[in-house]
């Protein structure tokens, strides 16, 4: 510990910008999911573990659309903007937007259709006929949702990254933690119908603010120019990173309801959620340090790479393992707030830790990949650990069900990030964790 802290206390210039970018998104991240437990605990206690589960399992399915709709180019776009950025090449920027919004607004407007159609197939597979009308109207805010996200990705290649933070995460967790302490108030009936109106508006909202503010950093909002098709040869490999990626997370929760019901699913995803604490410091780095790695790689700065995901893996480790000990520690007795019936999920929190706790201690493994071009490579790793997964909780779940969905995740996690570090030190010749290996050359660097 004393090695570590001796070895990050001075940091380099990209290092130093990326924790002061951090520093702020922080602020907006934890009072995001601060929002999101404060709601999570109010709709636990007042709809009790089925009712959260099915709330949870309706945004769970929104988010798998949602990826399906942005088709990777949220990475792509993050990637090209800032190029554009630092070269003050604002053609660049304005055409990298026209060509995202013109292929994710088509993608999103097919999967609207096919979600309104398909609503009573999905409420269905989860055993739930009441889900159908909450899937209906969640579907009907894709594609201004799909519209935001792609403005999220742009501000956040200007280097605004809690900005891109507040618009992703922050603004409808907000919106809907409010509305949720106005229903209380005013007493008014609290049941899913109300509960999903509330995301939808938060969505919808989420959307305006977004496009206002973009509007404010690039006055055209996009040059229509010509169509850059080598982005979507680009987004189409990211697309299966982002797919995978976000199955592996949402499959446990999916499989959990499909086997096991809204019950289960209730109690697993409090446990999931709460771990979000641990991860979450490292999906704020990945946001300020993506942009860094990009123009770095083009400019070859590969040992300034090295040096700063470096830096900032130590600090991740050291964030994971007092999250990590805090939840050992404190974990039973948080869980009461939501109720008594879900202290049964502490078994499920101490095994979700160990997995994000691996997560966070082996960096931007990934991001680095996808920023040095490597996006193929990272694709097949995250389908590999993706078939294992389900695999896993197929089996683990039906003997064990919500802790088997717990087993399962963390096995694929930690054997996934372990993946991503070995391939980074092969292709890119950058270790992203601070081991005393020999530091690598920018010759070795393909």
């Amino acid at each position: 510990m004393t090695y570590l802290l001796r070895k990050i206390t001075n940091l380099d210039i990209h290092s130093k910008e990326v924790f002061l970018k951090s520093s702020s998104t922080i602020v907006i991240q934890v009072i995001g999911i601060l929002s999101r437990l404060l709601t999570s605990i109010f709709l636990g206690r007042t709809l009790g573990a089925a009712g959260l589960g099915n709330i949870n399992l309706i945004n769970q399915v929104v988010t798998v659309v949602m990826v399906f709709s942005m088709l990777g180019m949220d990475h792509v776009i993050v990637k090209k903007t800032a190029i554009g950025y630092e070269k003050d090449d604002y053609k660049l920027v304005g055409t990298t937007l026209f060509t995202a919004l013109r292929t994710n607004v088509l993608i999103a407007i097919i999967l609207t259709i096919l979600g309104v159609l398909s609503s009573g197939f999905i409420s269905q597979i989860f055993k739930n006929p009441q889900l159908q009308t909450p899937i209906i109207i969640v579907f009907l805010v894709i594609v201004p949702q799909t519209i935001g996200n792609v403005f999220s990705s742009s501000i956040n290649g200007y280097r605004k990254v809690w900005q891109s933070r507040m618009f992703k995460d922050f603004l409808t967790s907000i919106i809907v933690f409010l509305g949720v302490c106005f229903f209380w108030i005013l007493k008014i009936d609290i049941n899913i119908y109300s509960i999903i109106i509330l995301y939808v508006l938060g969505r919808f909202i989420t959307f305006i603010s977004v496009t206002f503010y973009w509007k404010s950093l690039y006055n055209r909002i996009f040059f229509k120019d010509s169509f850059d098709w080598s982005m979507v040869k680009m987004a189409i490999p990211l697309f299966f990173v982002s797919a995978t990626t976000l199955l592996s997370s949402s499959i446990d929760v999916l499989m959990l309801g499909w086997l096991s019901g809204s019950v289960k699913v209730g109690l697993y995803t409090v446990s999931a959620r709460l771990v979000l604490f641990i991860a979450f410091f490292l999906q704020i780095t990945n946001s300020a340090i993506s942009p860094k790695i990009a123009t770095l790689f083009s400019n070859k700065n590969f040992k300034e790479i090295s040096v700063m995901v470096r830096k900032v893996t130590s600090w991740l480790i050291i964030i994971g393992l007092f999250s990590t000990l805090f939840f050992v520690i404190f974990g039973h007795s948080i869980l009461g707030f939501w109720g008594d019936d879900f202290r049964a999920a502490y078994t499920c929190l101490i095994i979700l830790c160990i997995g994000q706790f691996i997560n966070i201690s082996t960096g931007c493994s990934g991001v680095l990949l996808i920023m040095c071009g490597h996006e193929k490579v990272f694709s097949y790793i995250s389908s590999t650990f993706l078939v294992l997964n389900i695999f896993l909780n197929y089996f683990l779940i039906i003997d064990y069900q919500e802790i088997g969905a717990a087993i399962a995740t963390t096995i694929a996690i930690v054997g996934e990030n372990i993946a991503r570090v070995i391939v980074a030190k092969q292709r890119t010749g950058i270790l992203t964790i601070p081991i005393n290996f020999k530091r690598p050359s920018s010759s070795t660097v393909k």
